[in-house]
């Protein structure tokens, strides 16, 4: 390019430059703000459904593996191993109880619960003063933004295992691994489709399952 046409092309003024060099428009910045509220909302039901999975599985995880943990220190010391719901397993003098306290309604081992051997001169099936405390489980976490895990038992009692690993005492039946706003009793028809059940025979053992029609059978 000559110099002639060169000097004939106009340079772009300052204020030109940073004209274009500047960011959005309102309008635009309130549509990129409209399309991220829409985003968020929708995804504010799946991470509740995530959360409440999660809470769900770990509340089921940690209490199968209590059982199943008691179940095989029975046959490891040839003695009664007991498992009862707590609402004190982590405190200084740990006690069995099934009544409600607090937000945990009774029969909902989301209180907590602990595991013992039992002394052999000691016929109860609750802890008494000589069994060996050998596990301590607090509450499974606490109410956030007004909702927990729930972990309802089929009925009272603490579930013993004889030294074969045969469960002798304890409620039979399905406990109901829950999720939502705490209530103060196992609901009829369970909160959550989140929900989970772990099913306990008279043998003692363990099977998972989802619930038919908001009902662990």
């Amino acid at each position: 390019m000559s110099n002639a046409a060169r000097r004939s092309v106009p340079a772009p003024s300052e204020g030109t430059f940073f004209r274009r060099a500047l960011g959005c428009t309102l309008i635009e910045l309130l549509t990129v703000i409209a399309v991220t509220a829409i985003l968020a909302a929708s995804a504010i039901p799946m991470f509740e459904r995530l959360i409440a999975d999660s809470r769900v599985v770990a509340a089921a995880n940690t209490f199968r593996s209590a059982l199943e943990f008691a179940r095989s220190e029975a046959t490891v010391r040839a003695s009664r191993v007991g498992v009862c719901r707590s609402a004190n397993a982590n405190g200084p003098a740990p006690s069995c109880s099934g009544a409600a306290t607090g937000t945990f309604g009774a029969g909902d081992w989301a209180a907590g619960w602990m595991g013992y051997a039992k002394a052999d001169a000691n016929a109860g099936d609750d802890f008494e003063a000589g069994d060996v405390l050998i596990r301590r489980q607090g509450p499974l976490g606490t109410t956030t933004a007004g909702t927990r895990a729930m972990l309802w038992a089929p009925g009272p009692g603490t579930i013993v295992f004889n030294w074969n690993g045969i469960r002798i005492a304890g409620p039979v039946g399905t406990f109901a691994i829950d999720h939502g706003t705490p209530v103060a009793a196992r609901p009829a028809m369970l909160l959550s489709e989140r929900a989970s059940c772990l099913a306990f025979n008279a043998a003692g053992r363990l099977g998972s399952a989802r619930p038919v029609g908001g009902v662990c059978s």
